[in-house]
């Protein structure tokens, strides 16, 4: 097998449901920089100076657990605490995500290759250039198999990987189930109010642009299995039909 058949078919055995490739030079124009006052995207270069390749992996959500996030805020409310423990915070999917992503990093490294796994650089629109799926009006990403319950994870490297073609179809048409879905009317084909979202509203539940409207329906709405943990909103992907059991 070619090398990026190799590499493809190691992320499909570490548990990824769908992989895309694509060169730097196809990744021109994707946004970067700072989304609404907490998203930092960084392009490629950024991460690693010397990439050649972005490798995009799709990884399943089939129960709505994978989208707990824990913090240790309960451990800053003891004032004889010292020193203070630094706040960390821990979402499931991307855990999960790490540790399968690491194979494929350790694989290239063995291999004499420079890559690093990454979060950082624009997921979603770098996952359609790879061929994954469309962006939907609810603006995931939108695979033909699973729908919107993927999520997405790079593997930058300086290894020539053969690239897969964009991803033309737009596989939402006519439907608007997500829009008229989403409590927070957070929605609009293909556009998201971000201060709006509930993900972004308790993802940062002090910024001054998020509206007590948001806050509001943040407290109703969201999951909290403990008080150092939420889950996070799913409602715009829970009700789209492409990919459902």
């Amino acid at each position: 097998m070619t090398l990026t058949e190799d590499v493809t078919q190691k992320a499909i055995e570490a548990g990824f449901v769908t992989v895309g490739i694509s060169k730097l030079g196809t990744l021109s124009g994707l946004p970067h920089g700072l989304i609404g006052n907490y998203y930092n995207l960084r392009s490629p270069e950024e991460e690693l100076p010397s990439v050649e390749s972005v490798i995009m992996m799709g990884f399943y959500l089939w129960d709505k657990a994978f989208n707990l996030q824990v913090d240790s805020t309960s451990l800053h409310g003891d004032k004889e605490q010292t020193p203070k423990a630094p706040l960390e915070s821990y979402q499931l999917y991307y855990e999960v995500m790490k540790n399968k992503a690491w194979l494929i990093v350790d694989y290239l490294k063995k291999r004499g290759f420079e890559a690093l796994l990454s979060f950082a650089i624009p997921l979603k629109t770098t996952a359609v250039r790879c061929g994954l799926g469309c962006q939907g009006k609810n603006t995931l990403l939108i695979s033909p198999n699973y729908g919107p319950r993927v999520r997405l994870i790079s593997v930058l490297t300086n290894a020539e990987l053969d690239a897969d073609e964009s991803y033309r179809e737009d596989l939402c048409g006519d439907c608007e189930k997500c829009v008229r879905a989403c409590p927070a009317m957070a929605l609009e084909p293909y556009k998201l109010k971000i201060n709006h979202c509930m993900v972004y509203s308790v993802e940062n539940p002090d910024a001054p642009d998020v509206p007590d409207s948001a806050k509001k329906l943040r407290q109703k709405l969201i999951a909290r299995p403990t008080s150092n943990s939420y889950i996070e909103c799913t409602i715009c992907a829970d009700v789209c039909p492409i990919g459902k059991p």
